[in-house]
């Protein structure tokens, strides 16, 4: 294992920004060569660009000027049942559940509009962090991992990125739990402790116009990447939906139920609720679903258990799920830097709505997803 590697380095990122070029033409009338005032009154006159509100990277909310431009911190939290409830998870704007070895999952966790003042258990990386963090960090926390995995990540991820692991700024050792799962990051000092720590950011997921329905397809819309949905004729289909239960594994199953009066998914440890460090349950606004391929990472845990890694680029099946709805999509991403781009089933390009979300890499030939809808429930496949 590889106990630390901490790196320092001032992160760019690229912003596509419109230009509007406008050219004033001058009117000529009656054959006569001078300009008359009429003349002049009649010079084309550039429209003002429309400006465009500020929204958070992540979530699309709406924010002060320059706030997207505020650092994007990733970190990896433990989900073993002895260290739940964890600290700092209701504070993400974004958090990826992903399949690690002996069945359980772990997140990683994304933050940047609210920052919580401690974030834990802090756990190692998986090759699949590499695809999570490339596109949107600025800071990636972690605890260490295997050799295999460190030398992965180390060719994969920008280093515009700045990388700690323990023995970092602002972690440390808790003894709210034992070892290993007791390390702990106050990320306000890591972050003050890291200049040039802030970089523009267009968010984990592609944005279409949000004032067009997540369905609808773009104005000039992308090519479909190969292998994913070219545009169709077919129906979409949002289907309402009460619960959405995932089967990561046998011992894995998370469950959410849709609160309308919150409007969240609640999450749910099969029947058990999900807290947060200070007792209330957890919830999100937007449920995303990516069925991923899980191949063999190649070395064992300490405990000789079989380690999976989910692979998170090309492209699969999975569910946009929000506001007590599902509708089917297509997911594309072709290299480990690049954002995520989410199609629906006619092949245009679907929007993330605003607010906080929550990813479930679900094993796309294991994993199991069951949805109860008014109609009877009933299990879906990719």
């Amino acid at each position: 294992m590889v106990d630390f590697l901490k790196g320092h380095f001032v992160k760019l990122k690229s912003l596509v920004v419109g230009a509007v070029v406008a050219g004033a033409l001058a009117a000529c009338g009656g054959g006569s060569s001078t300009p008359t005032a009429a003349d002049s009154s009649a010079q084309a006159v550039p429209s003002p660009t429309p400006s465009v509100p500020p929204t958070w990277s992540l979530t699309g909310l709406p924010s002060q000027p320059g706030d997207n431009a505020k650092p994007i911190l990733m970190v990896k939290v433990e989900n073993d049942p002895t260290v739940r409830p964890q600290t700092g998870l209701n504070h993400a704007d974004l958090i990826f559940e992903e399949l690690v070895e002996g069945g359980i999952t772990r997140f990683a966790t994304v933050f940047q509009s609210d920052i919580p003042a401690e974030i834990g258990p802090v756990r190692s990386i998986r090759h699949v962090d590499a695809s999570l963090a490339s596109p949107i960090a600025d800071i990636f926390v972690f605890s260490g991992g295997a050799p295999k995995t460190m030398r992965f990540v180390e060719q994969k991820v920008p280093a515009s990125i700045t990388v700690v692991t323990e023995g970092g700024v602002g972690m440390y050792r808790s003894h709210k739990h034992s070892a290993p799962h007791n390390v702990f990051l106050k990320p306000a000092k890591l972050i003050a402790s890291i200049a040039d720590n802030a970089s523009p950011s267009d968010g984990f997921f592609v944005r279409v116009d949000p004032n067009k329905p997540i369905s609808a397809p773009t104005t000039s819309p992308s090519p479909i990447p190969s292998g994913s949905a070219t545009p169709t004729t077919a129906p979409i289909v949002v289907t309402p939906t009460s619960k959405v239960s995932i089967g990561f594994s046998n011992f894995e199953n998370p469950v959410w139920k849709w609160n309308a009066d919150k409007g969240l998914w609640m999450r749910f440890e099969r029947s058990t609720p999900f807290l947060n460090i200070d007792g209330s349950q957890f919830g999100t606004k937007n449920l995303v679903i990516l069925y991923v391929k899980t191949i063999d990472a190649g070395y064992r845990d300490p405990a000789g258990n079989y380690v999976p890694r989910s692979v998170l680029t090309h492209t699969g099946p999975g569910y946009l799920i929000t506001d007590g709805k599902r509708q089917k999509i297509t997911w594309s991403k072709e290299h480990v830097a690049d954002p995520v781009t989410l199609f629906d089933v006619a092949g245009h390009q679907v929007g993330l709505p605003t607010g906080k979300t929550w990813v479930s890499l679900v094993p796309v030939k294991d994993g199991k997803v069951k949805f109860t809808t008014i109609s009877p429930s009933a299990s879906t496949t990719p």
